[in-house]
């Protein structure tokens, strides 16, 4: 046995990256008018880079011509793009609106690994109309879900124009809004170039970047890696104060308790934040009473499982470097989760205000975070404070790190967690990861090491798309473990997930096609009683014109200890075993057209019952610059032994007008059946530079069912509006 793990450790050891001459980048001599047309003799001495298909038949030439360049002086660094079709016709300009995230749209940019750690990264895109989307990567953008973020902005520059032949580009970020290592007057970042084609679904990529993994041009272990010599970026400080004032309307119970009276309450604000670069690789953010009143509505949930929902963070304060920070034990839960900061049972708390560092001391990755916050009925003032740190291993895409968050009352509660982690890449996709951490909270016994305040993880997973696909993670959850800045979906269990399957890529026949068996099985931690178990075998298809879909078939064991309530208390399950089977179906169309979909069912036996699950997601591109999505989702749910069913519908429309590239309109509304209320959140935002913004949202709840209560409700429950502008300074 110490044979065999002595023959382990010593292949991880040799496990190294394979060596990559780094590409040389041009430093220009000459000027650029930056006008979005590449023509000046700057860009004429430069060599384009040899884009090659990604998607659907890799590794050929591309049948598009793309003239990608990239040049830089002291202060920029410059990308410019020459888009042609042959067929113009086929070109797709859609939206205008700041991060559109439409892929019914042309699009061109690039992902920069400023820090060369092969695992985080910049994402600069545009389309024909110049809009601006930029994006965070963390993780290698190993999880599709979480590992890229569009909330994400900073200071940089794009201009577009559409010709005859198709469109052109040119890009312009400051390396002030960029944070990167310097040796001996030399840096080194990874670059990978990307165009996107919606009709007919085609990807162009530099360098040629392999489809076996979802989104590998994402992938910052995939750039190529270039060389700049004499950069010396200006340490930019940004002073942003904002303002914003309201009124804020509430219909509550009069003192007599006959009637409703609306009450309202004029808001008026004050904040700022400021952004100061302490080194090449260390940046300060500093905050004073943070507002997030621009900030889009949460989507309505139902939930229908014995595990808590999972909600995305949507502040642009906290999404900004948010990898830095990840400590994931799967599936959302997480050592640190910002929506507990700022949110008390869904309403907003006051920041008072608080410090972040984030970036690169010596070769550690590090993060700190400091923030306190108001009382908020029965819970306290608290101090909230995370620091986080990394560093590479063995080769760039291993890392050793640990954890510690706190959270502190003023009524003298505290919460405080640690955790230690590793990622080893042990051979090609193969990768192990190890995490531990542990909780200490007043009132409790606090042992160090001890079992019950604890979460442990390890995971072993192939991440290549294609070939044999396994995925293996054994966890445990103490019944003491609690993450007071964390999220934890199920509490108090162990066991263990496996995921075995094959992925192909045949393009006689489809791009991609892949089989997945995957089971589960979990215990209570503190009884040791079994409480859950699930085997599917599921099926997922891509076709080549970009339409793609799966089919799954799920059989699940469910052993409850105690009743579980479902949807909004609408029914309630009796302790005792359950064994229920069910099918899901989905389908999503190309996006390339101006009416996309996708679909998906779900219909089975549910405990001692059945259930019926139906998801639409229709979206309707109006011109060049509207756009209408429609989500509604369904669940109905019968008990015939108890004679207990309910019917659920969350109906969300969003409609997002965008005339020009600094202004937008966003309408978003949702009608929830099982609270009977209907949400309204609308935005119009002006946004003539960067860093300067007006906002004006308005906010409104609304009853529907006015007879479910007496004395009978009133239509209207809250309502808000809101002006603020934000105007920020670069010294």
């Amino acid at each position: 046995m110490l044979r065999i793990l002595l023959s382990g450790l010593l292949l991880i050891f040799s496990a190294q990256l394979l060596a990559q001459t780094p590409m040389v980048i041009t430093r220009m001599t000459g000027t650029i008018t930056f006008d979005g047309i590449p023509d000046e003799e700057v860009w004429q001495s430069v060599e384009p880079l040899p884009m090659v298909m990604h998607k659907p038949d890799f590794g050929t030439n591309p049948t598009e011509v793309t003239i990608a360049k990239i040049v830089y002086d002291a202060e920029y660094l410059y990308v410019s793009g020459i888009i042609n079709f042959k067929d113009p016709s086929e070109m797709r300009a859609i939206g205008k609106k700041r991060d559109l995230t439409s892929s019914s749209s042309d699009w061109f940019g690039f992902i920069l690994d400023s820090y060369n750690d092969r695992k985080n990264a910049f994402a600069f895109f545009t389309n024909p109309f110049g809009v601006k989307k930029d994006g965070q990567i963390q993780n290698d953008y190993i999880d599709t879900a979480t590992d890229l973020s569009w909330s994400w902005d900073t200071f940089w520059d794009v201009k577009s124009v559409i010709s005859e032949q198709g469109w052109s580009t040119e890009i312009r970020i400051p390396f002030s809004s960029l944070r990167f290592n310097v040796t001996e007057n030399k840096t080194l970042m990874g670059l990978t170039v990307l165009r996107y084609k919606p009709v007919r679904s085609y990807f162009f990529t530099f360098p040629a970047i392999s489809p076996d993994y979802s989104g590998a041009f994402y992938k910052p272990s995939l750039s190529s890696i270039i060389e700049f010599y004499d950069l010396h970026p200006h340490k930019a400080l940004y002073f942003a104060p904002y303002l914003s004032g309201g009124i804020g309307q509430v219909n509550k119970l009069n003192e007599a308790g006959t009637g409703y009276q609306m009450t309202s309450k004029f808001k008026y604000e004050a904040g700022l934040d400021l952004k100061y670069s302490l080194t090449n690789n260390l940046t300060m953010d500093l905050t004073v009473n943070t507002d997030f009143a621009d900030v889009e509505a949460d989507d309505q949930k139902i939930n229908l499982t014995r595990y808590s929902l999972y909600f995305p963070e949507k502040r642009d304060f906290f999404l900004e470097k948010a990898d830095v920070f990840d400590f994931s034990f799967l599936g959302g839960n997480n050592m640190f989760y910002s929506r507990r900061i700022g949110l008390y049972n869904g309403y907003p708390v006051r920041i008072f205000g608080g410090a972040r560092f984030t970036g690169k001391i010596n070769k550690w990755d590090m993060g700190f975070l400091d923030l306190q916050t108001a009382s908020f009925e029965e819970n306290p003032s608290e101090n909230y404070g995370v620091f986080r740190t990394k560093r590479s291993i063995l080769n760039q895409n291993s890392y050793l790190g640990g954890i510690v968050t706190s959270k502190m009352g003023m009524n003298g509660s505290y919460n405080i967690g640690y955790g230690v982690d590793g990622v080893i890449k042990v051979i090609r996709d193969d990768y192990l990861t190890i995490r531990w951490a542990q909780t200490f909270e007043n009132d409790s016994a606090n042992k160090f090491l001890d079992m019950a305040p604890s979460r442990f993880l390890i995971n072993w997973e192939n991440r290549n798309k294609t070939g044999f696909i396994y995925d293996i993670v054994y966890t445990w959850s103490g019944d003491h473990f609690n993450p007071g800045v964390g999220f934890e979906a199920k509490e108090n269990y162990f066991g263990y997930r496996a995921i075995l399957g094959f992925g192909c890529k045949d393009y006689k026949i489809s791009r991609y096609q892949k089989v997945l068996m995957s089971y589960y099985d979990f215990w209570n931690s503190l009884s040791g009683l079994h409480e859950t178990s699930s085997a599917s075998l599921e099926w997922n298809y891509e076709s080549k014109n970009g339409w793609n879909g799966s089919t799954a078939f799920t059989v699940e064991s469910e052993d409850l200890s105690q009743n579980l309530r479902l949807g909004n208390n609408q029914a309630t399950v009796s302790p005792g075993n359950y064994l229920f089977m069910f099918f899901t179906a989905q389908y999503t169309t190309s996006p390339s057209h101006d009416l996309s979909y996708g679909l998906k069912c779900e219909a089975g036996s549910f405990y001692d019952g059945w259930k019926l699950s139906l998801n639409a997601t229709p979206k309707l591109n109006i011109g060049t610059s509207f756009s209408i999505n429609l989500a509604y989702n369904l669940d109905f749910v019968s008990f015939p032994d108890s004679s207990i069913k309910f019917t659920n519908h969350i109906l969300g429309l969003k409609g997002e007008m965008t005339l020009t590239t600094k202004t937008s309109l966003t309408a978003f509304m949702q009608y929830n059946t099982s609270v009977n209320k209907v949400y309204s959140n609308v935005r119009f935002r002006f946004n003539p530079r960067e860093g300067n913004d007006f906002w004006l949202v308005y906010d409104e709840g609304m009853n529907t069912n006015l007879m479910r209560e007496t004395p009978k409700l009133p239509v209207t429950s809250t309502r808000t509006i809101l002006l603020k502008y934000t105007y920020t300074f670069r010294f």
